[in-house]
């Protein structure tokens, strides 16, 4: 009798190691990456759920910190009891079946084993399509899937893109190869998800013009749905456009356009960019990795046009004609210093002029020379003369600057200083307008600088959506507007090209962009995946830079255009000449004023005599 219960106990113990090994394939690798986990046993009945094979595997599941909590089986909660806990549920199959209760959790994030204690064999096909049934019930309504049903004779999981006949989702073995996330979603077998896209940098839907209904959509945004769908296989259902775009929050708390639809399950992903921040719907929205970035930017009027009649004076800069002005004084003291030592030497004589009057001569014919004019007479210095001779090259250096620069102001327009900073921005006085909320919202920051909060009291709501504030900053330039610097450059280009906006070069923030899908999508993961293999082979920045070619191309196109279709000769008219005639007319104001002067001295010396 000893040796027969030696051997039963070893038989025993081999028949436990035996499946302790079973079931470490089946649900190590479901597991493996829990942060915790809690085991739920039925109340009256914790004794004998605790003796199940699959309970003890979890209880001496080391490596994972457990909780035990005891429930009543038949109790109903109003709301979800589990929060984003990964839960062990000891449930008999028809609680499970009712979806009330602890069978009917709504979160899509946590991980639910069902051990089901009453099967004492495997679930017949009756039973396979009920709780089929249930749990594609439950996908329905919450898009719940992570759940592992634990049988007598192994586990079963639920399949959301495998048919059953004509409908998706089918109830399948799971043989502990990977988790679900990744085994369901390399193939959603066409299962159809519900994508919007609306108008944006690279978004752009087309409408049919009689009934308004989306036609199709181009862009790169389009492009990297069609590379999602290929990858992932499903159908890309693509909604209507919202047109409130990416959404407002209403005074009564609720939202419209796309964080609208989120947040009311009108769809699974939208694919038109999002800046990453705080909306406020952090309950219900999700973002995707970053896909690319951008800058906000003020773009403001472009400066006046400088008028012809003073356009020369701005043909070079107050650089050079500071330079010009000092150098011909300076010049005509280092001629005065050369006369005074020839005077000293005894080179040159006074002859009949005072100092004074050999001083004044020497600063006229030292501008006259400045000027490219042809001196009446030379000094008898060749001290002197070689200086002249170096002061009419510098001249010929300056008149070469001045000419060229004329030549190019006449042709392509001047004008004056444009805004550069946000310290200017306020200065100017303009109002800043902007269309959606999201860009505004943290734009300037009050508490950040005096500077900054002068800015956000400028700030002005323009909540057409439909407005061209682009065109109203060109058209009427009392105001300036806040937008995407891409989109400045891809939708806009014309205007900067016509000189008509001018985009600040300090732009106030810089946001990296993402799309969004709500909170805990069953896809999430693999839509992640998949952007950071395109991202890292580079075809979403490919993308990006074949639209802004594309830009380039047609702009460029249009410019050669207009050049053709223009004169190549710029003509010029009377009225480029204005200056020319107000400097004659100031020039004899000037020999006037010196006529009278040399009168009266010349009367006043006369009398003294």
């Amino acid at each position: 009798m000893a040796v027969l219960g030696t051997v039963f106990l070893l038989f025993m113990l081999d028949l436990k190691t035996l499946n302790l090994t079973r079931l470490n394939g089946l649900l190590v690798e479901p597991t493996r990456d829990l942060p915790q986990l809690e085991l739920w046993l039925r109340a009256g009945s914790d004794h004998q759920d605790a003796e199940n094979p699959y309970v003890q595997w979890f209880l001496l599941r080391t490596e994972i910190p457990l909780s035990i909590v005891t429930y009543q089986e038949n109790r109903y909660w109003m709301d979800d009891p589990f929060g984003r806990r990964n839960l062990v549920l000891v449930m008999s199959l028809d609680q499970l079946l009712t979806n009330r209760g602890a069978a009917a959790p709504i979160q899509k994030a946590s991980t639910f084993f069902y051990i089901l204690a009453d099967q004492d064999k495997d679930l017949s096909a009756d039973e396979q399509l009920r709780l089929e049934g249930s749990c594609r019930q439950l996908w329905t309504q919450h898009k719940v899937y992570n759940r592992f049903f634990l049988t007598r004779d192994g586990v079963w999981i639920y399949d959301p893109f495998k048919r059953r006949d004509s409908a998706f989702g089918r109830l399948v073995r799971y043989y502990g190869s990977e988790t679900l996330d990744k085994l369901l979603f390399r193939d959603m077998a066409g299962y159809p998800l519900r994508i919007q896209m609306f108008r944006s940098v690279y978004t752009r839907p087309e409408f049919d013009k009689e009934t308004g209904l989306l036609t199709r959509v181009t862009g790169v945004d389009f492009l990297v749905a069609q590379m999602l769908r290929e990858r992932l296989n499903f159908t890309m259902l693509l909604q209507q456009p919202e047109k409130k775009y990416f959404g407002e929050r209403s005074a009564n708390g609720s939202y419209n356009g796309a964080i609208g639809s989120i947040i009311k399950d009108g769809l699974d992903i939208c694919l038109t960019g999002f800046f990453v921040k705080d909306y406020l719907v952090q309950q219900y929205m999700d973002f995707t990795v970053a896909v690319y970035d951008d800058e906000l930017c003020i773009y403001v009027p472009k400066a006046s046009r400088i008028p012809q009649s003073i356009l020369p004076i701005f043909a070079v800069g107050y650089d050079i004609w500071l330079g010009f002005v000092l150098t011909a004084f300076a010049c005509a003291l280092i001629w005065l210093t050369l006369r005074v030592i020839n005077l000293k030497l005894r080179i040159v004589s006074l002859g009949n002029q005072h100092i004074v009057g050999q001083a004044l001569g020497i600063m006229v014919d030292t501008w006259v020379v400045w000027v490219r004019l042809n001196l009446s007479h030379l000094p008898a210095s060749y001290a002197e003369r070689m200086f002249i001779g170096t002061l009419c090259l510098v001249s010929v250096i300056f008149g070469a600057i001045f000419e060229s620069s004329l030549a190019t102001v006449y042709i392509h327009p001047l004008y004056y200083k444009d805004i550069n900073t946000m310290q200017e921005l306020d200065e100017s006085g303009l109002k800043v307008v902007y269309k959606y909320s999201s860009m505004a919202d943290d734009l300037f920051f009050s508490e950040t600088s005096p500077l900054f909060a002068s800015l956000n009291k400028k700030l002005s709501w323009n909540r057409d959506l439909r407005a061209d504030v682009i065109d109203e900053v060109a058209r009427f330039r009392n105001k300036a507007g806040v937008s995407r610097y891409t989109s400045l450059i891809l939708e806009s280009s014309h205007f900067t090209l016509l000189r008509k906006i001018w985009v600040v070069p300090e732009c106030p923030k810089y946001y990296t962009i993402s799309y969004v899908m709500p909170r805990d999508s069953p896809w999430e993961d693999a839509v992640n995946a998949l952007l950071l293999r395109f991202l890292n082979a580079g075809l979403i920045v490919k993308w990006i830079q074949d639209e802004k070619s594309w830009v380039d191309i047609k702009m460029r196109s249009n410019i050669l255009e207009a050049d053709a279709e223009s004169e190549l000769v710029r003509v010029l008219t009377i009225g480029d000449l204005q200056l020319a005639f107000y400097v004659v007319i100031g020039g004899n104001l000037l020999a006037f004023l010196g006529f009278l002067a040399e009168h009266f001295r010349w009367k006043l010396q006369k009398k003294g005599v």
